[in-house]
């Protein structure tokens, strides 16, 4: 007994069926593997700062963000109430440095000779003057998505992969955003990474002329960009 055998319109729906299937399942795949995360739009202000109000403060706002840089700044740390501790920041990120160098692995120190590497920091942990602990980052951990999350608190997506081999100007709200906004001079050299800029950074800290210093080390043992 042979067995029934296919028509021709049967076979083109069974076709057009999987046809739809895999494009549902590659959309979902797509959208669940590569999801779009959208940010809030504006940026933050002295509203930021104050109590909730009821009152509106349109009229306030129009005015308060057209105030000098130094204005802004007094502004900022009246409504704050908090005092700058310091006039000058450096932010220095190492890529590729692993914790375990610095923090040790699985409750244990770090080894001798990774201890002997970094006397500096090891004696600020060892102080009390620094504090060191362990995140973990979502990834991908490439480099865009990561300073992006470190300057903004936007958790990145995996597109930002494809983006980090052509990233543009970074519009969201930011902290060098709001540096800038109040007035901090900030230096900017991303020219010079493959000449090893960090040969010249006695040179820049030893200068008044920024109030935010931004260092990248490439890696271990490569030079260092600032920005």
């Amino acid at each position: 007994m042979s067995a029934p055998r296919t028509s021709c319109t049967e076979l083109t729906l069974i076709t057009v069926a999987a046809v739809i299937l895999q494009f549902i399942g590659l959309t979902v795949f797509l959208f669940a593997f590569f999801p779009v995360k959208p940010t809030l739009p504006g940026h933050s202000d002295l509203e930021s700062l104050r109590p909730p109000s009821c009152t509106a403060g349109g009229a306030a706002n129009r005015s308060e963000t057209s105030l000098p840089p130094d204005r802004l700044r007094s502004l900022y740390q009246e409504v704050s109430e908090f005092p700058p501790p310091y006039e000058r920041l450096i932010l220095m990120v190492i890529d590729s440095l692993p914790a375990e160098f610095v923090l040790g692995k699985n409750g244990k120190p770090p080894r001798k000779a990774f201890m002997e590497a970094m006397p500096y920091t090891q004696s600020l942990l060892a102080n009390g003057m620094a504090v060191g602990y362990h995140a973990v980052a979502a990834a991908p951990t490439v480099t865009m998505p990561r300073l992006k999350a470190m300057v903004s608190g936007a958790i990145g997506g995996f597109l930002d992969v494809a983006f980090n081999f052509n990233t543009q100007a970074y519009l969201d709200d930011n902290l060098v955003a709001q540096f800038f906004k109040i007035g901090w001079k900030m230096v900017k050299d991303t020219v010079q990474v493959d000449q090893n800029v960090s040969r010249h950074l006695d040179e820049e800290l030893s200068t008044d002329d920024w109030n935010i210093l931004v260092w990248i080390m490439l890696d271990i043992s490569a030079g260092a960009a600032v920005c």
